[in-house]
């Protein structure tokens, strides 16, 4: 029969081995979401100013005003052939680290703001991408997407 300190030392071994995804549980911390991408969308016809600005952990990470052209085609994402500017523009290197709690505050034409975090929908902690869109009325909506899997089968 084993001794009480054996078994105790392979107790801890094994943990030590299964890695820290697992022994977070041990000491209570919870994976975080991780943000990949924002991307900023136009669906109205007009050109619209979005003034973005986003916070991550509490601290400002980026300050910056984007002209959105006008979608031109109601099929799909077609190019804008008649402006200099997209109507979709893309966000991904703005911050130092995909974890932690990303809020932004949005103004469309210099019109009130409008306040969100984005991490709010995404149970479980998982991998996912944010977009902001200017509605057709001047308004503002949101979309969370989580990536697919990439394992094949």
């Amino acid at each position: 029969m084993p001794s009480r300190r054996s078994v105790l030392a392979t107790g801890v071994a094994s943990l030590c081995a299964v890695g820290p995804g697992c022994t977070a549980v041990l000491d209570g911390s919870a994976p975080e979401p991780a943000l990949r991408s924002i991307t900023l969308r136009n669906t109205d016809a007009e050109t619209h100013a979005l003034a973005l600005r986003l916070f991550h952990d509490g601290a400002e990470i980026l300050d910056r005003t984007y002209e959105l052209g006008p979608r031109t085609s109601d099929n799909g994402d077609a190019d804008t052939a008649d402006s200099d500017t997209d109507y979709v523009v893309g966000i991904e290197d703005a911050w130092d680290s995909p974890t932690g709690e990303f809020r932004a505050a949005v103004r469309v034409d210099g019109e009130d703001r409008t306040k969100f975090r984005l991490d709010d929908e995404i149970r479980p902690p998982t991998p996912y991408r944010y977009e902001i869109r200017v509605e057709r009325n001047g308004g503002v909506s949101t979309w969370v997407a989580k990536p697919e899997s990439t394992a094949t089968r």
